[in-house]
């Protein structure tokens, strides 16, 4: 091999040949081409309608109302394979440029981005006259409207925002006055329980009710809750009493922190209740005088299902009985109630005419204030007696904490026992006989003064002999129930339980 690099014939060889090589490669360039070739490279001339896109403009100031126009039109050249085939719409544009535009109108030039290797021959527009307007921002407070109707017996409470300041609506200043109100809905349809939506929409609207669409509201969404409560009822809290004091001791004063409590509940159940009554103060819990707080459960009444508040506090003041100040109260027509006629018979409350005895009270001021003549009752037992008319002796129900005074000690009332009559149609001028019904309703002097109308001369022998009768059943003319004890709503005491 190294023989041949020295030979010279080898080497002029070689020369020649990588010259011919050379001359080859230049000029097969010059070789002329096909006509098909030279169709696809010659340049050509072409129309295009561009859109107009802006950019730049601070949007945190400024909002784009209108342009003078949106297109332009374009003609270009460049290589006809270029045009038709190789570049898209989309890499012809024509830009404006924002960034430093004033508050109204202003004119700026258009300016293309065309691809490489094609060239703008001419463009119609050249200039654009663009509006802007400043931006403005006003915060409202949010309005969420229940859509739908809950289930039957429901209805919707007033729906709880997250979060709950206001929204801010950012307007051109020129249309922030047309918001009236910023909005949202939630549906609450058949509903039973609350109704919780964490991403609500909110439009602002303007006092025609329609939506303004270009508002930029700042949270776009809130978080609400929707109440759906059944239907409910206030009732007094009466506070009932167990146990004992220790001797010595009385209550000064029971006030709980509440004076009613809401009960939700069936309309039927709701049409029954007059007072919610079970709540219990056991009295064996205090054994010294002073001031204590008791906390108690609520627990909805049968047939209801659900109570507010769940828990109240009733701040307890127990005195030495020594120490505590008594005081005396009249409770007008306190109702009597008739009670245990025997089979086929009913009683008929002949005197006092008002229904009512008035009673005498001895406690401690505070606790009597919280009193009325409808926590009270006096009760007749008619059993055992015959057809006829008696006077009868009443029991009075009272609170622990109070007891009758000497005034009030003969409480009785004239009774009128008679066969039930099986038509209980009432004609006109014939006397009621229902059990525990009563005569006309007496003036007002007789219900100041407890005064009930005499009875009729001739039923005076039989009522006297029946009273001697009835004496000898031992009824009492009261007793101060100790197990009957309800007491009005923040009732206060002084009496020895």
């Amino acid at each position: 091999m190294d023989k041949w690099f020295n030979n010279n014939n080898f080497a002029k060889i070689l020369a020649l040949a990588v010259s011919l090589l050379l001359w080859f490669m230049i000029h097969l360039d010059e070789v002329p081409t096909t006509p098909t070739i030279t169709t696809g490279t010659t340049n050509k001339v072409v129309e295009r309608t561009v859109p107009v896109q802006p950019y730049g403009l601070d949007s945190n100031s400024y909002v784009l109302t209108s342009l003078s126009t949106d297109e332009v039109r374009l003609e270009i050249k460049g290589q006809r394979s270029m045009l038709t085939s190789i570049f898209t719409n989309d890499d012809y544009k024509v830009l404006v440029d924002l960034s430093q535009v004033k508050d109204g109108s202003n004119t700026l030039p258009l300016v293309p981005d065309l691809p490489s290797g094609v060239e703008v021959v001419s463009m119609e527009p050249s200039m654009v006259t663009v509006n802007v307007e400043k931006l403005g921002t006003k915060s409202f407070n949010v309005n969420i409207v229940p859509e739908g109707e809950p289930s039957a017996g429901y209805s919707a409470g007033t729906p709880v925002t997250e979060p709950s300041t206001p929204v801010k609506v950012t307007l051109p200043e020129g249309q922030l006055e047309a918001v009236a109100k910023v909005q949202g809905s939630v549906s609450v349809k058949d509903a039973k329980e609350d109704v919780i939506q964490k991403k609500v929409k909110l439009q602002a609207y303007d006092a025609e009710g329609k939506v303004l669409e270009n508002a930029i509201i700042t949270p776009q969404t809130v978080e609400v809750r929707v109440p759906v409560n059944q239907p409910y009822t206030s009732v007094p809290l009466r506070i009932k009493y167990s146990g004992q004091l220790p001797e010595g001791l009385v209550l000064s004063t029971v006030e709980p922190n509440v004076k009613e409590v809401s009960v939700y509940g069936s309309e039927d159940a709701l049409a029954g209740i007059q007072s919610y009554d079970q709540v219990t103060l056991d009295l064996t819990q205090f054994d010294q005088s002073g001031t204590s707080t008791v906390n108690v459960d609520l627990t909805p009444p049968s047939g209801f299902e659900k109570i507010e508040p769940s828990s109240i506090q009733i701040k307890v003041t127990i005195s030495p009985f020594d120490e505590a100040e008594e005081t005396t109260k009249v409770f007008p027509n306190v109702p009597i109630t008739l009670t245990g006629a025997g089979n086929g018979l009913e009683g008929t409350l002949v005197t006092p005419r008002s229904g009512g005895l008035n009673l005498t009270l001895t406690g401690s001021a505070s606790m009597l204030e919280g009193l009325s003549s409808d926590d009270l009752t006096l009760t007749g037992d008619l059993a055992g007696l015959a057809v006829g008319t008696h006077e009868i002796k009443l029991e009075a129900d009272l609170p622990r904490y109070a007891k009758l005074d000497e005034s009030s000690t003969a409480l009785s009332a004239t009774v009128k026992i008679s066969e039930k009559a099986e038509d209980t149609t009432t004609t006109p001028g014939e006397e009621p006989t229902d059990e525990g019904t009563v005569a006309p309703d007496p003036t007002p002097a007789e219900v100041e003064n407890g005064e009930t109308e005499p009875v009729p001369d001739e039923e005076e022998t039989e009522s006297n002999t029946d009273t001697q009768d009835q004496g000898q059943q031992g009824s009492t003319s009261s007793r101060g129930n100790l197990n009957n004890n309800n007491s009005g709503t923040g009732s206060k005491s002084g009496a020895n339980p």
